[in-house]
């Protein structure tokens, strides 16, 4: 995965940290803002890619990002990420659009949050996130579900 795609991906998950829209469907349930930050440390594993009919398809690339943020239960945390795709090659500046997933694990001494995430870049440069996920060991019993778009 290019170097572009990868801080597109890095930008898009700090989005959805922190743009997580309520619903009324939380209406009872608590939820704690936060502002963060996510650096890219290093790919884990390159996974594969390949272009059939001219299209990009990315599986199983893993990278490694290092987390800081507002709240203990993100601060100071490791975020490893696995990214699959099917994308369109599009011109500057959207350069891709198509479909999006993987899974997740941010961690840190506390705990640990892991699930999966799928989403959606248009032919207007435009990406769409969700993200759901539940933490475990000292943040187990709490559930996340975020979604985003930027």
């Amino acid at each position: 995965m290019n170097t572009r795609m990868r801080c597109l991906l890095v930008m898009i998950f700090i989005l959805v940290l922190w743009l997580s829209p309520a619903s009324p469907a939380d209406a009872g349930t608590t939820r704690t803002e936060f502002t963060g930050s996510e650096t890219w440390v290093t790919m884990l594993e390159p996974g594969k890619e390949f272009f059939p009919d001219g299209r990009y398809h990315g599986r199983g690339e893993v990278d490694e990002f290092a987390f800081e943020a507002t709240d203990p239960r993100l601060d100071q945390a490791t975020n490893t990420v696995t990214i699959n795709c099917n994308f369109r090659l599009m011109p500057e500046p959207v350069y891709v659009a198509g479909e999006m997933w993987g899974k997740f694990m941010l961690a840190n001494a506390g705990g640990y949050w892991e699930g999966t995430w799928t989403g959606s870049r248009d032919e207007n440069g435009y990406s769409y996130f969700h993200f759901t996920g539940h933490g475990g060991g000292g943040y187990a019993g709490l559930h996340s579900r975020c979604g985003a778009n930027g």
